[in-house]
């Protein structure tokens, strides 16, 4: 069973690879719910050859519908991680009615695929319409998982949902649950006919700097006293529950 894990700096990849994590999502602007991360972080994150290193292709935050210099933008960041060693990317591009717009997407598969990196299509599918529709489109341009809360809040809500797309995905994409995926809960996917699963378990790491006594900030308060790291102990848990479960 893969484990793969959500992080936006290489303290979270480092902390993903120490908690026996199999694969990362490598991200920028968790506030954005993930955007296309820098050179730098690719590059170290890669340079890691024992975990794999996924790259999100998402301009910007917001919505999924992206116009033509947008396209190119992620076309060239899919060639940087190619370039940069990357195992796959990660993307998803819906059209003004909230479809997968097939074109851009298969503009984005073929050049991610004609560099050998794997394709995820992300949490984009969460809010497209027609699940079942959405998901045959997947299957014809060639994407290889589909990471999904199964349209809900959390995966553990949308396991209905899930079942039913890994019965209909007949083995021809890997469904990927993810979104809210936590220790004490991770055994309810046990469920479900699946080979990975997606984690952004976190916790508070207090910051080692000296408090100072300053009007100026840099964003929200409590970010002077701690960051938000990848919670090891709860990779730990979730790889070791998977991999006790399959071996059982």
């Amino acid at each position: 069973m893969i484990v793969e894990v959500v992080c936006y700096s290489i303290e979270d990849v480092l902390r993903a690879r120490a908690g026996g994590a199999h694969r990362v999502e490598l991200c920028a602007d968790p506030s954005a719910g993930g955007t296309t991360p820098n050179y730098g972080l690719i590059k170290q994150s890669v340079a890691l050859s024992d975990i794999d290193t996924m790259v999100m292709i998402r301009p910007r935050g917001g919505d999924f519908l992206y116009n033509n210099e947008e396209i190119s933008q992620m076309e060239d960041d899919i060639r940087l991680s190619a370039k940069l060693g990357a195992k796959g990317v990660v993307f998803g591009v819906l059209n003004e009615n909230s479809f997968f717009d097939a074109l851009a997407m298969s503009r984005l598969v073929q050049l991610a695929k004609s560099l050998q990196l794997e394709v995820t299509c992300h949490r984009a599918f969460d809010v497209a319409q027609d699940p079942y529709q959405s998901l045959q489109t997947l299957i014809e341009l060639g994407v290889d998982r589909l990471l999904t809360s199964g349209q809900e809040k959390t995966a553990l809500e949308g396991i209905p949902l899930l079942r039913e797309l890994i019965r209909r995905a007949e083995g021809r994409i890997s469904i990927m649950p993810g979104g809210g995926v936590r220790p004490e809960n991770v055994r309810e996917f046990f469920k479900l006919d699946i080979k990975e699963i997606h984690t952004g378990s976190r916790t508070k790491v207090p910051s080692r700097m000296k408090p100072m006594d300053s009007g100026v900030q840099m964003g929200p308060e409590d970010t002077k006293e701690y960051h938000l790291f990848v919670d090891v102990e709860a990779i730990q848990s979730i790889v070791a529950t998977m991999g006790g479960e399959v071996t059982c």
